[in-house]
């Protein structure tokens, strides 16, 4: 198959620009498949088809246009619910566009059974697949080479971290969607944190490009927190510093369908994790504590060597469930799919 990819955003350190577009033309190009970056600006002479990435502005219309014009079928990859998220906004142009977006689709994709299910009821009669995300690739991550930047901040994050000794150190990591996802679930949890650390020291630090939201929570935070801003290079060796990733997140529509990425990350990266029950995390329920916080806390802070094998078999069982040649093999399906109209 020859395959045209259109994201409005191909930078990688765009996580969902990693995980639902390089990663998976990297894969498809190993089997065989020729992947090319397609704008609209021309016809789509010689595509089988293209993958549009969850984007519905004017660029992404024109590429719906030249693929109907051309009987290309078109395949929508959708990673977040963001027909909820107009709605949770008000913003009902916004709604419509994705609407409309996705029923011009041959096939729709989602990295959830809940979020397909979820925009199904929002946009009916679309044949959809589910396709999870790809895991992070941390040998890739580390191997990238570190700025002058990046160095400071991992110096000034071990500097923040050596002040607490033995302090349970703790990490968030992630963008924000204001009111529905991100750091306001971090304040919501926040009282969780304090209440453990009235018996165990804790801190806390949050790796995100969301600086000023930090900065307008942090004086409500009753521990000791730091802010390190998001960097592609920068972001393992600071994730690997902590003991623990806490994945606090409120249920709500845009939320419910998120993928089980980013306790995969954490684990990848040799973490702990305490998180909130959303549908996806819940299968990892006997590798890490799913809405049990002082439990997890107290358990990662002290029997931390009784949970290395506990945490061994989580990441087993993501690497059987979510490794690359699975996810590749969802990701020729959905093409082949598309191909012969959904």
């Amino acid at each position: 198959m020859r395959i045209g990819w259109y994201t409005q955003r191909p930078n990688p350190k765009h996580a969902s620009a990693r995980l639902r577009v390089h990663g998976p033309m990297a894969l498809l190009k190993a089997r065989g498949h020729e992947c090319v970056f397609y704008d609209g600006a021309r016809a789509p002479d010689g595509l089988d088809c293209i993958v549009i990435s969850k984007s519905f502005t004017g660029t992404a219309e024109r590429v719906l246009d030249r693929a109907e014009a051309a009987g290309v079928p078109v395949l929508y990859d959708m990673c977040d619910n963001l027909v909820a998220k107009a709605r949770a906004e008000g913003d009902d142009r916004a709604e419509r566009r994705v609407i409309s977006g996705l029923q011009r689709a041959a096939l729709m994709t989602a990295p959830t059974p809940d979020l397909l299910e979820k925009l199904r009821e929002q946009v009916p009669g679309v044949p959809g697949q589910v396709i999870p995300d790809l895991l992070e690739n941390t040998q890739y991550l580390a191997g990238l080479r570190l700025s002058l930047l990046e160095r400071w901040r991992l110096r000034r994050l071990r500097g923040f971290l050596s002040r607490h000794p033995g302090a349970l150190h703790c990490v968030w990591f992630g963008n924000s969607s204001g009111a529905q996802a991100g750091l306001v679930h971090v304040r919501e949890r926040m009282p969780e944190l304090e209440a453990f650390a009235k018996h165990h020291p804790i801190t806390l630090t949050i790796i995100s490009n969301t600086w000023l939201a930090y900065r307008r929570m942090a004086p409500e935070f009753g521990i000791p927190t730091h802010y390190v801003g998001w960097s592609l290079a920068g972001f393992l060796p600071s994730l690997r510093t902590h003991r623990v990733a806490i994945i606090p997140v409120g249920r709500n529509s845009f939320t419910l369908g998120k993928s089980i990425n980013r306790p995969a990350t954490a684990l990848r990266a040799g973490l702990g994790v305490v998180a909130d029950s959303l549908p996806s995390y819940r299968e990892l329920n006997d590798f890490i504590p799913i809405d049990d916080w002082q439990g997890g806390l107290a358990r990662y802070a002290s029997h931390w060597r009784e949970e290395q094998d506990r945490l061994a078999e989580g990441l087993a069982y993501i690497d059987a469930h979510y490794g690359d040649a699975q996810v590749a093999d969802l990701w020729e399906q959905a093409l082949r799919k598309t191909c012969e109209g959904g």
